[in-house]
């Protein structure tokens, strides 16, 4: 439970920061300011950042109905563009099935939020939103250079 609450404040506190939500493709400690064109990755990560830190500003709330509404935004986001569907498939090539994998556990832990917060269950929401935080940064960690790469 401790490691719960240590993840969970860890993740209030990077959902917080000025430019988590505009990061999730810019490198390391370089603040973006600029929104990502619609139909772009870029653009779907920034919604979801946005979507998680909702998230987390209801977990600290305590408002389980704003805490469902945020995890239903993340199980439904967006998709890019078939074009960059497309340069990503090509470039990720065998690592695509993974990748896809990836997002597909955030989507099945979105939706166990989402139930968690419809039964008012902070601990197993909680317990769901710290995995996410970790399907997600596992997935920033072995994707995001590379598909930095692919699409630039």
């Amino acid at each position: 439970m401790k490691k719960t609450i240590l993840l969970v404040t860890m993740s209030i506190a990077w959902a917080g920061s000025a430019s988590a939500a505009d990061s999730a493709f810019a490198t390391a400690g370089a603040a973006q300011s600029v929104t990502a064109e619609a139909g772009t990755l870029k653009a779907v990560m920034q919604q979801l950042g946005r979507d998680y830190a909702a998230l987390n500003q209801a977990v600290l709330m305590e408002d389980f109905e704003a805490a469902a509404n945020a995890a239903l935004h993340i199980a439904k986001h967006d998709q890019p563009s078939l074009g960059q569907k497309v340069k990503i498939m090509a470039g990720l090539r065998s690592e695509m099935s993974a990748f896809k994998q990836a997002d597909g556990k955030v989507h099945s832990l979105a939706v166990d939020i989402k139930q968690a917060a419809e039964a008012n269950d902070m601990p197993l929401l909680i317990q769901r939103q710290s995995a996410m935080l970790s399907a997600c940064m596992a997935c920033h960690t072995g994707y995001r250079s590379k598909i930095k790469n692919i699409l630039n």
